[in-house]
């Protein structure tokens, strides 16, 4: 099975920073960046981190999740800045996917908590982000909301990943 990896540069910042005391903040500075710009699966990223300093999971998935919220807010304030058109005329492929669909009718329904539960859950965030986004956000919302979900996902998956580090050792 061919298993995602980070960038060779990437790898290297983690292993440079791994000693120092800043090392869950050069982590969580990563998932502010990949959830600001969604170029990126943040999950690549958080097990090589933990399993580089597995005693450090806990502030890591605290860190990160807070992060991941923080940078769902600025692509959410970004989106309603630049308006449907223009996103929809870049990334036309967010409008086609069955996940858009999906979450269409959750932020209908359900509001910020669908936000919570999509952020938290393996489902990608962006359309329900950009869904979101179309109608007056709430900034705070979405920092509470998304930050919550990913704390919740990444402080599980980095506790799975330091106390069972055979089963991931293939993405470091």
């Amino acid at each position: 099975m061919n298993r995602p990896h980070i960038p060779a540069w990437l790898r290297r910042v983690l292993d440079r920073s791994a000693g120092h005391r800043y090392y869950p903040l050069v982590v969580a500075l990563i998932a502010f960046a990949s959830a600001a710009t969604f170029a990126f699966p943040f999950v690549i990223v958080l097990i090589p981190a933990v399993l580089i300093a597995p005693r450090r999971w806990l502030v890591l998935g605290l860190l990160c999740g807070m992060a991941s919220g923080m940078g769902a807010m600025v692509l959410v304030e970004l989106f309603h800045y630049l308006g449907r058109e223009l996103v929809i005329s870049r990334f036309p492929e967010l409008v086609e996917s069955v996940t858009w669909q999906l979450a269409s009718e959750w932020l209908e329904s359900y509001g910020l908590f669908a936000l919570m539960i999509i952020a938290g859950s393996p489902m990608p965030q962006t359309p329900a982000l950009f869904l979101y986004s179309l109608v007056n956000p709430s900034a705070t919302g979405v920092l509470i909301a998304v930050g919550i979900g990913k704390m919740v996902k990444y402080v599980f998956l980095a506790w799975v990943t330091a106390h069972y580090p055979a089963r991931f050792i293939d993405y470091r």
